[in-house]
């Protein structure tokens, strides 16, 4: 291939797409690669105005309360306020239902527990009151079955 054909100080876009095929490498008019972007001269600022040191006339018209209101917003940060604090009393009253109900499940276990140990404690009378016997059924018992009681002190045959 050949050198790039330059004209001037003015290298050919042909010739430098061909050997120099990075953004980077090409310094020509960005309107001829649609890639590149040039940079808009910054707006002119105007020029500031310097401070009155003559106070400004205060102004005739009074400002009523509504517009005080609309000027600070006031509306909606009372309604943000009276928002937060209904959220935080729903939450306060609903933890104090939830500790409600614990201290009444709380009560209600205590209870089936004395419940159940008061049906142990019956059971076991009961258990005792069947296999109890009475001494004068036992003498009945025995003088039906033969056999005789000696008393106290005597001898067992």
């Amino acid at each position: 291939m050949s050198m790039p054909e330059t004209t001037g100080k003015r290298k050919n876009l042909e010739a430098l797409r061909v050997y120099a095929p990075s953004r980077g490498n090409l310094a020509i008019d960005s309107e001829a690669l649609p890639y590149t972007r040039v940079a808009e001269p910054a707006p002119a600022r105007p020029a500031r105005r310097r401070p009155s040191l003559v106070p400004a006339a205060p102004s005739q018209e009074k400002r009523t309360f509504a517009d005080v209101v609309r000027e600070n917003k006031l509306v909606a940060k009372v309604v943000s306020v009276v928002c937060i604090l209904a959220a935080a009393f729903a939450l306060i009253f609903m933890i104090h239902g939830y500790n409600g109900i614990s201290a009444a499940q709380k009560e209600i276990n205590e209870l089936s527990k004395r419940v159940a140990d008061m049906e142990g404690v019956v059971e076991k009378t009961n258990v005792e009151y069947l296999f109890s016997i009475d001494v004068g059924s036992a003498r009945e018992a025995a003088g039906a079955a033969g056999m005789t009681y000696s008393g106290v002190g005597g001898s067992g045959n």
